[in-house]
Formats: structure tokens, sequence, C-alpha cells
């Protein structure tokens, strides 16, 4: 008996019975049943969609004073880069909630304050219940009265300044004292023993040089008259006189950055007297 001919969209299987491979029609219809009996049912999935972790987590707290302790109202909570912002009850108190788990920058500002940050750290569903510290711009000091204390003259005070350069050792310090004790009536007199000054002297007057500069044959120094510039007004034959301290600085590594210029390529002597502006 000769084979039916195969329809050329069937797949024959061991478990298919002969005849209902033959079918004339053009269509064939599969229903679940049969699917299952071929071994050829499809399998479904169900994919759940992805679900954002619960935002459960929160900060309460409490802002006070540092100094007095005693609540801040109406200050500006903020959650810096996300929209959560509040502000303090009259109590002192602020929540922010509906939180994820995660790092946050809190900012809290207030008038009267300085703008105060802290990193809080959030674990998922946890609750942070702290007291925050704002501090004051200023505080109310207590006035304080000085009595029985004499006010300090122009003169006074220069020469605490002098003082407190001559104990840095820096220079060479020549003080009242010292030019009544040696009975010196010119800078000529008091300069002639200084180390590292030389007096260089003509008919025409003497100059000033210092040796310890980098210039093997000296510099000549700048001139400092109570606090000025005096470079082209002053000489080695100014008169003592009213004198009440004199510094001299025989490099401009020695010499303190308030008697520099910016032209400065030597030394400077500097002269203080009584009656200086």
């Amino acid at each position: 008996m000769p084979h039916p001919p195969s329809a050329p969209h069937l797949l024959r299987t061991p478990q298919t019975p002969y005849h209902l491979l033959v079918n004339r029609q053009p269509r064939f219809y599969f229903t679940r049943s049969l699917l299952l009996a071929l071994g050829m049912a499809p399998v479904l999935t169900t994919r759940t969609p992805s679900q954002a972790p619960a935002a459960s987590a929160a900060i309460i707290g409490r802002l006070v004073d540092q100094r007095t302790r005693a609540p801040v109202q109406g200050a500006r909570v903020s959650l810096l880069g996300t929209p959560h912002q509040t502000g303090t009850d009259s109590a002192g108190q602020f929540t922010q909630a509906g939180l994820a788990a995660g790092t946050y920058f809190l900012e809290i500002r207030a008038i009267g304050y300085g703008a105060a940050s802290w990193l809080v750290r959030l674990g998922d569903g946890e609750t942070i219940d702290t007291i925050f510290e704002l501090y004051p711009l200023g505080y109310e000091l207590p006035p304080v009265v000085v009595t029985g204390l004499p006010r300090l003259t122009l003169a006074q005070r220069r020469l605490q300044e002098f003082e407190r350069r001559r104990r840095e050792r820096r220079g060479a310090f020549i003080t009242a004292e010292q030019i009544e004790t040696n009975k010196t009536t010119t800078l000529m007199d008091v300069l002639r023993n200084v180390p590292g000054v030389r007096l260089m002297c003509t008919a025409r007057g003497c100059q000033v040089r210092m040796t310890r500069s980098a210039r093997g044959g000296g510099c000549q120094p700048d001139w400092v008259v109570d606090g000025l510039p005096a470079t082209f007004s002053s000489s080695p034959n100014m008169s003592t006189v009213g004198i009440i301290g004199i510094e001299i600085y025989r490099s401009l590594s020695e010499t303190p950055p308030e008697f520099l210029k910016s032209d400065s390529q030597c030394g400077v002597i500097v002269i203080w007297t009584k009656s200086g502006p």
C-alpha cells in the first residue's frame, strides 16, 4: 500500500498517529491539550516588575541655642541635593520623613545664627532622633571697665614695638639710655662702633655703608624716621637730641618687612623720636 504524501508543514513524531498527518486542508489548528500531548506546550513565566525600596527612614530633630539651650524656631532645615525642606516649630522641633536609606547632608539656617551642617547616615527604615545645636553669631559680653591704667603716649607705643623687635635679635639696637651714657651727640658717633657698619668720610661729609650686605664693597642703606621714608633727608651728621631709639639692620634678610620698600637693595637705619607724628 503506497504511503500518502506528507504535509510539508507537519513534523511526524513516533507518538503521533499516522492519520493525523494526513490533512488536505490549508490550515491546521492545535489546541493546548494537543500541544501538551506532543510535548510542545510553551512554558509561561510571570515577570514581576522591580520595585523601588520603601522610603521609610526619617530624621527627627530639636534645634537649640548652643549657649542658652533655648529652642530655635523658624529655622530652615534642608537636605541638600533633594527636594526635602522643612522648618522648626515653636519648640524648635522638625521632622524629615519618607526618606530612603542613604547618606544625607543636613543644613540648618536661622536668623542670628551661623549656618551649620551635619552628615547623616540612615539605614533602611531607620529613624534618627537627636538634638542639633546652633551657634549665635555674636555674644553679649559684660562691659570691661579699666581703672588706674594711664593712657600710653605715641612715644611709649613706639618704644613697645621697639622692644618687641629688640627681643627678636635681628639687628643692632641703640637705646636713649645708651646715647646718654656714651655722651654721643651725632648719629656718626652712635654708628661708629656698630659691627657691620662703616663710615666713609670725605671733605663733603660722611656716608654710611653696610658691610654685611651681599656687595663686597658695602651698600648705602635706606633711612626711616618715625615710620616714614627719610633716605634723602637724613645723614650721619644728625643730632641725637630727641632720639628715643635707633634700629640698625645691615642686610635685607635682617630687615623686618615693615621697613622694606619694593626697590630695597641694602639694610635700613630706623630712628624714633619723641616728637614724631
